[in-house]
């Protein structure tokens, strides 16, 4: 896969919090030997640079398709390895204390876009059941009719945007109040559907 360096380190820079950020020690390949990084996980990008502050960051770690496994042992404590199939490459990271480890680790095994979407198509068939789906509860004494189904219709894109549309002119109009400019109608569509 080929990356765009500059949008790459555009998406480093940005002045939004990251999503993690910390001290880990990157064990180096060459020496075998750990040395201290400041990470930032952005997204399914993990940045690390020699200090905090740096303008360029010595690399990142494109997170998609990879596992994150704990790895810690007596001689290495709070220890977990980073596994790329796609670049056959294998990063041993270690963290200052078994809570900073376990938070990275949780961050990073849930950043990839994989792990997203396997999320909302869970949270997708959750809402679809719990509103379609709804059972009777008989009266005391009363013999039990069975489950009762509810068609219960998801509301349509036009439905939706006239609703916040809605909801974003009255906003709108109290915002203007507030600083004085008094009402002013809205005419037509906020967002032209046609």
């Amino acid at each position: 896969m080929k990356l765009h360096e500059t949008s790459l380190l555009g998406y480093a820079r940005l002045p939004a919090a990251p999503d993690r950020q910390g001290q880990l020690c990157k064990k180096s390949l060459r020496s075998g030997t750990y040395q201290r990084r400041w990470c930032e996980l952005r997204g399914n990008l993990l940045f690390y640079w020699e200090r905090r502050g740096d303008r360029e960051p010595l690399g990142l770690i494109l997170l998609e398709g990879c596992t994150v496994e704990l790895r810690e042992s007596a001689s290495e404590p709070f220890t977990f390895e980073i596994s790329c199939p796609l670049g056959h490459r294998t990063y041993k990271l270690a963290a200052e204390d078994q809570a900073s480890m376990e938070g990275w680790v949780r961050a990073l095994s849930t950043a990839s876009f994989a792990y997203l979407r396997a999320l909302l198509t869970e949270l997708e068939g959750q809402y679809r059941t719990s509103g379609a789906l709804g059972a009777a509860l008989p009266q005391e004494g009363a013999a039990c009719p069975g489950p009762v189904v509810i068609e219960v219709g998801l509301p349509d894109f036009e439905g939706l945007h006239q609703q916040f549309g809605e909801e974003i002119v009255k906003l709108r109009a109290r915002w203007r109040e507030t600083r004085g400019e008094g009402v002013q109608p809205v005419l037509g569509d906020l967002i032209d559907l046609g």
